[in-house]
């Protein structure tokens, strides 16, 4: 029996929705001799490539013109193609060393990439070479005395280079072009990076910008956004050239954990390649103890954030040359990495954007067979609102993307880089910029030297912190012993790593024995848990600390701005694994952790649901908490929020707090106010979609609320959505100062 009938024949799952995308032929314009130099048309030729997309062209003359270029194409279709060529051409005649600065998101993507720009570069006699922290002495002295006309690297090493050698900074000042490849990556927090590494790079040279991407649904917008500047977008297919098969499924009898390890289990007894995605290294580490658990942990492997990067590379490469069958992956395959001939991927949670969902369907059937992508629903809103609507699913335009120029917490670590990279000159930043070099320099990082300002020996020390791929605010994780298991980012570490919670790494669970927030340090100890798991049970204390703009939104009332956000957790609730069983709830020492973020405040409409004050308390009190709980649910459509994107507070007095749930800011609740009706609107259509007699996981329940999905009614929301969307007027109220319901 073959793949889908085999999975459309268990009547363990229900076929929600099957769908065919067939081969698009892409729009072809001109044969490359008319267009390119003779010398790079006919290397062009020597790859089979004879003509061009008609995007391809505009890209071409676009990037000749001088524009600062975004190309939006799909998978597959010839990206790298459109901004090389131009590159090439010019190469043959600079004497610009380095001409281009080619910047792919990670080390691992940048060393992929380069053998096919270099497939190009060697028949002409154009140089490309990797910078990264893996390159070898005897070639960074190479780079440094004969430079390449294009240098391949990545954000992280622009950074470290920028701020440790001198000759990286005078090797760029010259760079004509800098490349961004899959430029959608550098939304939220790390967008937040990517901003002011560009302000920091953009004082040595002065480059044209070209970003690539196959899926963004605001490339002008946030291409100004992210580089300070316009752009000129240029747009081809989003199509691909070969036949994937979709099929949305809802598991019957068994958790998506579970279907996710019998679709996995599925494609290794069909002899096929699978990649398994799941949005947080929890999930993916329930997927592959279930395979575990069903004696398969030979065949699959996880590949995560968290892991070593030789851990990943090994993994990686047995998937490549086929020692194991599946790879249960984190985003951090999401990528355009080769990994092999892939034929199908099952997502175990729905991606947080469409942008995401496609990105994962680019990486099956890369070689012309026939792809599979298999996207699981499970029992929560998202899911049971593509059950309801099917066809939406797949009819979404890619979402748009946004970034906090202005997260503190980012950009005060960038300054102090830039101080680094070279003393920064007053009245060099902006306002922001300025309040910034103030503040550091009045905590002794930086010291004011007449008209400039340098770094201190202090600020050096606290550089240490400065990540591009997270945040300096984690919890180490350790063993009884003291063997360094892995890290978790706060806030998110203080729900995952409390004292009792069940915590789970490489298809192990361990119980967290202590937590201690001053040294960050977390301490587990191995037990047999493997049905158990645990959710925090917390308080939450918002306080607005300025606010940066106020409006009103579909007649609702709104501030936005610097909020801080204090987190206790007091106790937790244990759980059944593989049903979501509440076993018991159980109280611990409260563990408290404060941090401060961007957020805004929501005055929904005062509803009255009875004239007993009492009784109408705690309706309220149920509406409220459970509008916000499928606001932000809705927010993962309406704007392509993560699950663990945005975090919530609610009032029985209608005030609902909504924030980015990073520390600094990422950017989500800026989104969610641009597209609060598109919001509402959903929330609303879940609510009513559900048949529960008044709340349960498919409409209103959150696996992030602190007090265990209490309080919650799917009826009062809907009255409260009903409210807004109706155009009911509200007014603005001071956010109350007792607990809310989280």
């Amino acid at each position: 029996m073959d793949f889908l009938a085999a999975l459309m024949s268990d009547i363990g799952r229900e076929v929600v929705y099957v769908k065919s995308d067939k081969a698009e032929a892409p729009d072809l314009c001109c044969d490359v001799g008319d267009v390119l130099r003779p010398e790079v048309a006919e290397v062009f030729k020597a790859k089979g490539i004879s003509r061009l997309y008609r995007y391809q062209y505009d890209a071409i003359q676009s990037i000749r013109a001088g524009k600062d270029t975004a190309i939006i194409a799909g998978t597959g279709l010839g990206k790298t193609e459109a901004f090389l060529a131009p590159l090439l051409e010019e190469a043959l005649d600079s004497f610009r060393l380095p001409l281009a600065l080619v910047v792919y998101p990670t080390k691992a993507l940048a060393r992929d990439q380069l053998a096919r720009l270099r497939s190009f570069a060697d028949r002409l006699g154009v140089r490309a070479m990797v910078y990264d922290g893996d390159t070898p002495q005897r070639e960074r002295r190479l780079l440094y005395e004969s430079p390449p006309h294009i240098l391949v690297t990545n954000p992280d090493m622009v950074s470290q280079a920028l701020m440790y050698v001198a000759k990286f900074r005078r090797l760029i000042a010259g760079v004509k072009y800098v490349v961004l490849d899959d430029f959608h990556v550098y939304g939220g927090v790390l967008g937040s990076h990517m901003y002011w590494l560009l302000r920091r790079l953009s004082r040595f040279a002065k480059p044209q910008y070209i970003a690539t991407s196959a899926t963004l649904g605001n490339p002008a917008e946030f291409g100004e956004l992210l580089l300070g500047r316009r752009v000129n977008v240029v747009e081809g297919p989003r199509g691909r050239r070969g036949e994937v098969i979709h099929v949305l499924v809802r598991p019957r009898t068994r958790s998506k954990w579970l279907e996710a390890a019998h679709l996995a289990k599925l494609c290794i007894d069909n002899d096929m390649k699978c990649l398994v995605f799941a949005d947080s290294h929890k999930y993916a580490e329930m997927i592959y103890r279930a395979l575990k658990l069903g004696g398969l942990s030979d065949k699959a492997a996880v590949h995560r954030a968290g892991l070593a990067a030789e851990e990943r590379a090994r993994v990686e490469e047995a998937f490549r040359r086929g020692d194991i069958d599946v790879v249960i992956a984190t985003p951090t395959l999401e990528l355009g990495i080769d990994i092999g001939d892939i034929d199908a991927a099952v997502l175990a949670t729905v991606p947080p954007t469409y942008n995401r969902y496609l990105q994962r369907v680019g990486r099956v059937g890369r070689r012309g067979q026939i792809g599979y992508v298999v996207q699981i629903l499970g029992n929560d809103p998202i899911s049971n609102y593509y059950r309801n609507y099917p066809h939406e699913f797949f009819s979404r335009a890619p979402e748009p993307l946004g970034l906090e120029r202005h997260n503190e917490d980012v950009a005060a670590l960038h300054v102090l880089a830039m101080a680094m990279d070279r003393p920064i000159r007053e009245g060099e930043l902006d306002s922001f910029g300025a309040s910034l070099l103030a503040s550091l320099a009045g905590a002794g990082l930086l010291q004011r030297a007449g008209p400039f300002y340098r770094i201190t020996p202090a600020g050096k020390e606290k550089l240490e912190d400065l990540s591009l791929r997270g945040s300096p605010h984690v919890v180490k994780i350790k063993s009884s012993r003291g063997d360094a298991l892995g890290q978790r980012e706060l806030p998110l570490a203080l729900y995952e790593l409390h004292p009792e919670a069940i915590y789970m790494h490489g298809g192990y669970t361990y119980l967290v024995k202590s937590l201690d927030l001053e040294r960050r340090v977390a301490v587990v100890e191995p037990i047999d848990a493997e049905d158990l798991a645990t959710q925090a049970l917390e308080d939450m204390e918002p306080h607005m600390e300025e606010v940066e703009e106020e409006g009103v939104v579909e007649g609702v009332p709104y501030q936005f701005g610097r909020l801080r956000i204090k987190v206790t957790v007091y106790g937790y609730a244990l759980k059944r694994f593989t049903t979501d069983e509440t076993l018991g709830e159980y109280t611990i020492d409260p563990v408290s952790y404060e941090f401060k973020t961007k957020g805004a405040v929501f005055y929904m409409p005062y509803l009255k649901f009875s004239p007993n004050e009492a009784v109408d308390w705690e309706e309220r009190a149920k509406g409220y908490h459970a509008a916000e709980h499928v606001i932000i649910s809705a927010s993962e459509i309406a704007v392509g929020a993560a699950k663990t994107d945005l975090g919530g507070i609610s009032y029985p007095d209608g005030v609902i707090v909504i924030y980015d749930s990073h520390i600094g800011g990422n950017g989500t609740t800026r989104l969610l106010i641009k597209n609060f009706r598109r919001a509402l609107e959903i929330a609303l259509k879940i609510v009513k979609g559900c048949d529960c007699a008044d709340g349960c996981p498919k409409c209103v329940f959150s696996p992030y609320c602190g007090n265990n999905n209490k309080m919650l009614s799917r009826r009062n929301a809907a009255r409260v959505l009903e409210a807004v969307l109706s155009g009911l007027p509200a007014e603005a109220r001071e956010m109350p100062k007792e607990r809310g319901i989280v």
